[in-house]
C-alpha cells in the first residue's frame, strides 16, 4: 500500500450507508490503519461528504460523519492557490466535478491512488493521469 491514499467522497458515503462496495472500503481502511498509511481528503471532498449526508439524513448525522472521519484519522489537505490552479487545470481538461478534480490533483501531488467508485474518474485513469483504488461495482 502507498504511504498515502486520497479519498473521494464516494467511498465514504458508500461506507456510511453500507452501499455496494462498503466492505471493500472497510477493508481498505483497516489495511491503511494497520500499515499506518495516511488517509487524506481534500476539504472540498470533505465538504461533499457533509452536504450529501446533511441533505439525505440531516445535520446531526452529517456532523457525526465528520467526527467519524476525524476519529479514523483522515487528514485534510490544505487548499492553497497552487492546489486550486492544479485542480482547475484538471477540471478544464476532463469532464469531472470540481471536487473530483481536487482529489485527482492531490493524488498527483502525493503520487498515490484515489479511492473511489465514481465512474467520472475512469476517463482520467484511462488517460494515465491518476491511479484508482476502485470500490464500486
Amino acid at each position: 500500500m502507498s504511504d498515502f491514499l486520497i479519498f473521494d467522497s464516494y467511498p465514504i458515503i458508500s461506507f456510511l450507508r453500507e452501499e455496494k462496495g462498503f466492505q471493500t472500503v472497510e477493508d481498505i481502511l483497516k489495511a491503511a490503519i494497520e500499515s499506518r498509511t495516511h488517509l487524506v481528503i481534500s476539504p472540498i471532498n470533505w465538504g461533499e461528504v457533509y452536504y450529501i449526508v446533511f441533505r439525505t439524513v440531516g445535520e446531526i448525522r452529517a456532523k457525526q460523519a465528520l467526527r467519524w472521519m476525524d476519529i479514523i484519522g483522515f487528514q485534510l489537505l490544505s487548499v492553497t492557490s497552487q492546489r486550486v490552479l492544479h485542480a482547475a487545470r484538471i477540471k478544464a481538461r476532463f469532464p469531472v466535478s470540481y471536487a473530483d478534480a481536487f482529489a485527482i490533483a492531490a493524488a498527483q501531488e502525493l503520487d498515490c491512488p484515489v479511492v473511489t467508485g465514481d465512474p467520472e474518474f475512469r476517463r482520467v485513469e484511462q488517460a494515465g493521469v491518476v491511479r484508482l483504488m476502485w470500490v464500486g461495482g
